[in-house]
């Protein structure tokens, strides 16, 4: 073996030991218990206790929110290591790894080594983006296919295989049954603009989009034409219209805001190399005859402005064009490194350092501001080594020592994730108002649930529960407990023979669950 292979090796062991570490590492140290990742981990639950493949249900409903394609993976996951938290999430860790060792090998490929090595490390230190990676959710699923059906693409774009062109197609359609025709709407417009850009628009048939979209319908189709028929429309209707159109067109749960919302979003999700995003477009539309930056840059444009237009607005929607947003900073702090620093530069480490300065003071004034979360405020001292690093790199910045420079943030930022994980998210457990309520409960306590309940408590308690939505229904489950979190359900004591056990506000969302003790009897 000779000395140059051996480093290739070494290397190639490297990053996957230090991703599989920061995809892996504490992930079932908190419970399941965010309102997304609970109807999720419980709907996959549901579909491996029942047997029923096709219709997913959260406690018992039908869950029209996303298709299948996550439910499988929790499945299997419960199949692997039974109904936990570290099934439901191992598998969106999986998806962490292998995007992050697939952008390495795409950034290798067509921009080289020292590209490859800083667009894997962009990624990797991006806490909040790696955070995604260890949720019971479908985005990790999309993310990951989306990414792989485009880099496939670009690969059959510069090498015309036919290999990575079907593997583009059967991408997109993974990405389909993760989460809709968004997986095959922007994709679709980000390969139209590049071709359109680059002056190649006459070639797109030589991409068969025929064939692809009957390749996408032959292995999409079936589940959509079965569920759709199972539900009598249902799931269709509330999929299509209630979460693809609607939230398209008005925002959905509070989820909305003015289009440089989307930009705040991608800003915290790169954190904290995305300061200097806006040099690494620049850098990239002036050097487009590179081909392989004007693609990362369509991406990039289409699925920042379709989600800045877009009413709805949440963190995750971006999250795909990502790895070509690290992509282009790879590339601009490549650029850094042979050739030097410039203002702009200054400005952006210094609004970096800015904002690592002023996160430990932001989080202590939230935690003392909330009550329930008072005890936690020296929570917020476990940034400081964040903004030591981040300190320090502003240090070597002013020596002009670039690569000392980007290593300190990789490390000050990339900690986050273990520092949230290992550390945060399980000392807030005891405040989880599924641990407050399970602490009250015997083990064969009868349950029933007034109106609504926090999701997460079907998952936590391995168990569906009989929803009730008036005082008359009650006074048929005397001896149960009762739980809700429902406005209308905050003084159910008020009624003669109801007991309140015990109430906790839900961490970071506006509602409260109550326990109560049923002791109605029928002829009051």
């Amino acid at each position: 073996m000779n000395i140059k292979l051996a480093k290739i090796i070494k290397m190639r062991v490297y990053l996957i030991v230090l991703a599989g570490i920061v995809s892996f590492a504490f992930l079932d140290a908190y419970p399941i218990s965010i309102l997304d990742e609970a109807k999720n981990a419980e709907a996959a639950r549901e579909m491996l206790i029942s047997g029923d493949y096709w219709v997913p249900k959260f406690n018992g409903e039908l869950r029209t929110d996303k298709p299948p394609l996550h439910y499988y993976f929790m499945a299997i996951g419960f199949k692997l290591f039974g109904a936990s938290v570290f099934g439901a999430r191992f598998f969106s860790a999986c998806m962490g790894l292998i995007l992050l060792l697939a952008t390495y090998r795409f950034a290798q490929d067509h921009m080289g080594e020292k590209v490859a090595k800083n667009t894997f490390f962009v990624l990797l230190s991006s806490f909040f983006f790696m955070q995604e990676f260890r949720l019971a959710v479908p985005d990790p699923y999309l993310i990951t296919f989306v990414s792989l059906a485009l880099f496939q693409f670009y690969n059959y774009y510069k090498k015309r295989k036919y290999i990575h062109l079907l593997l583009f197609y059967t991408f997109m359609s993974f990405a389909t049954l993760s989460k809709g025709p968004v997986a095959i709407a922007l994709p679709g417009l980000s390969v139209f603009l590049f071709l359109l850009l680059n002056g190649e628009f006459k070639r797109v048939f030589d991409f068969y989009p025929i064939m692809g979209l009957l390749c996408i319908l032959t292995l999409t189709a079936p589940w959509f034409i079965q569920v759709h028929l199972l539900t009598d429309g249902l799931w269709t209707n509330g999929f299509f219209f209630q979460h693809n159109f609607d939230r398209f067109l008005s925002p959905m749960e509070g989820h909305g805001g003015i289009f440089l919302v989307t930009w705040g979003f991608v800003i915290l999700g790169i954190l904290p190399f995305s300061f200097f995003i806006p040099q690494s477009l620049r850098t990239a539309w002036q050097q487009r005859k590179n081909s392989t930056l004007l693609f990362a840059l369509c991406i990039i444009i289409v699925f920042i402005l379709f989600f800045s237009v877009s009413s709805t607005k949440l963190p995750n929607y971006t999250m795909p064009c990502y790895p070509f947003i690290a992509l282009l900073l790879g590339y601009y702090i490549k650029q850094k490194q042979d050739m030097g620093i410039e203002s702009w530069d200054l400005f952006s480490i210094s609004l970096l350092s800015i904002l690592a300065i002023a996160l430990p003071i932001v989080v202590y004034f939230v935690l003392s501001q909330d009550q329930s979360l008072f005890t936690f405020k020296n929570l917020a001292f476990t940034f400081i080594p964040t903004v030591v690093g981040t300190l320090v790199g502003l240090i070597f910045f002013f020596q002009k020592k670039i690569k000392q420079l980007i290593y300190m943030l990789i490390c000050s930022w990339g900690i986050l994730v273990f520092i949230f994980n290992g550390f945060i998210f399980p000392s807030l457990t005891n405040t989880l108002p599924t641990t407050i309520v399970a602490n009250k409960l015997t083990d064969k306590a009868n349950i029933v649930v007034y109106k609504r309940m926090d999701a997460a408590f079907p998952f936590t308690f391995q168990s569906t529960f009989k929803v009730i939505n008036t005082i008359d229904e009650l006074r048929l489950y005397s001896g149960y407990y009762v739980l809700t979190n429902h406005p209308e359900g905050q003084s159910l004591d008020e009624q003669i023979g109801i007991k309140k056990i015990v109430d906790q506000k839900a961490l970071f969302e506006n509602h409260t669950s109550v326990l109560y003790y049923n002791d109605i009897q029928l002829d009051q």
